[in-house]
Order: structure tokens, then sequence, then C-alpha cells
């Protein structure tokens, strides 16, 4: 695991309140009903915090799962 993902759980668990192990690629917005609206907003809000970045409208509306996160972070941090 790279020190992003490890950041990313970090936050994933802290705003779904799941253990770190719970947390997987697979994991869905539409199938887990705690990840709701709100709880999507403070994740991106969270992430742009953490790591200084901005997210476009048109991709936090396309964030369905944490491999959706992972993707998107990958692309924002690279250089």
């Amino acid at each position: 695991m790279t020190e992003i993902e490890d950041r990313l759980l970090d936050i994933l668990s802290k705003v779904l309140l799941l253990e770190k192990h719970e947390i997987s690629d697979e994991l869905k917005r539409k199938d887990f009903e705690p990840w709701d609206s709100m709880a999507h907003f403070i994740i991106v809000s969270e992430l742009e915090n953490e790591f200084e970045i901005f997210f476009e409208d048109e991709e936090v509306v396309d964030i369905w799962s944490v491999g959706d996160l992972k993707a998107l972070l990958r692309k924002k941090l690279s250089p």
C-alpha cells in the first residue's frame, strides 16, 4: 500500500465509520448506504485538504467507488 492509499483509507475510514481492512476498491456508493451525498461531499473536501488539490464538479460526480477515488488521486497527484 502506498502512502497516498493509506491517507485515502484514513479519510474513508473516518467518514464512513469503517475499519481500514473493510474498505476495498470495489466498495461502491450505491451499495453502501452510509456513503450518501453528505458523506461524498465530506470525502471530497477532506481529500482536497489532505492532498492540496481541487476536484472539478465533473470529477466529483463521476466518483462511484473507492477504485474511482484511487484512480482520480493518481491522476491528480502524478507529476
